[in-house]
C-alpha cells in the first residue's frame, strides 16, 4: 500500500460509539497557574492560545491520516503533546503519544486520532468557559 493511501481504508463507521469510556474531565491547570506564578494574564493569554489555534491542528492531524501522511501526523502530535499538558487535557495524552510512537497508520490509530480529538474538544469548551 502505498503512503498517500494509507487513509483510505480506514471506515469512518469505526468511529461511532467512540465517546464510549472516554474520560471527559475538566482541565487541569495545576501546571499551568505553577508556571504563571500568580499571572492570571499569562494563564489567559495562554488558554486563549490553545482554544484559538488548537482546532486548526486538528483538522490538520485529521486531514494527514486520511491522506495518509503519517509523518506530518507524528509531528503534529509531537508538537501538540507539550500543549495539552500545559492546558491540562491530560487524557488525550497517551493516544497523542501512542500516534506519535506508531511507525505506520493503521485503523486502531485512526481510532487514537479520533478518540484524542474528541476528548481535546471537550476540553476546548471547558477551557473557553475560563477565560
Amino acid at each position: 500500500m502505498s503512503v498517500a493511501n494509507e487513509g483510505a481504508n480506514f471506515r469512518s463507521d469505526e468511529i461511532s460509539g467512540l465517546n464510549e469510556g472516554t474520560n471527559f474531565t475538566l482541565p487541569d491547570l495545576t501546571y499551568l497557574k505553577d508556571m504563571a506564578a500568580g499571572d492570571e494574564s499569562f494563564v489567559v493569554e495562554i488558554i486563549t492560545y490553545f482554544v484559538e489555534s488548537c482546532p486548526d491542528t486538528l483538522h490538520s492531524m485529521r486531514e494527514c491520516a486520511l491522506s495518509g501522511d503519517h509523518e506530518k501526523l507524528r509531528f503534529l502530535a509531537h508538537t501538540l503533546l507539550p500543549q495539552l499538558t500545559f492546558v491540562g487535557i491530560l487524557a488525550a495524552i497517551p493516544y497523542l503519544e501512542k500516534i506519535e510512537s506508531e511507525i505506520k497508520l493503521n485503523d486502531d490509530l485512526f481510532v487514537k486520532l479520533e478518540k484524542a480529538i474528541n476528548i481535546i474538544n471537550y476540553g476546548i469548551e471547558d477551557l473557553k468557559k475560563m477565560i
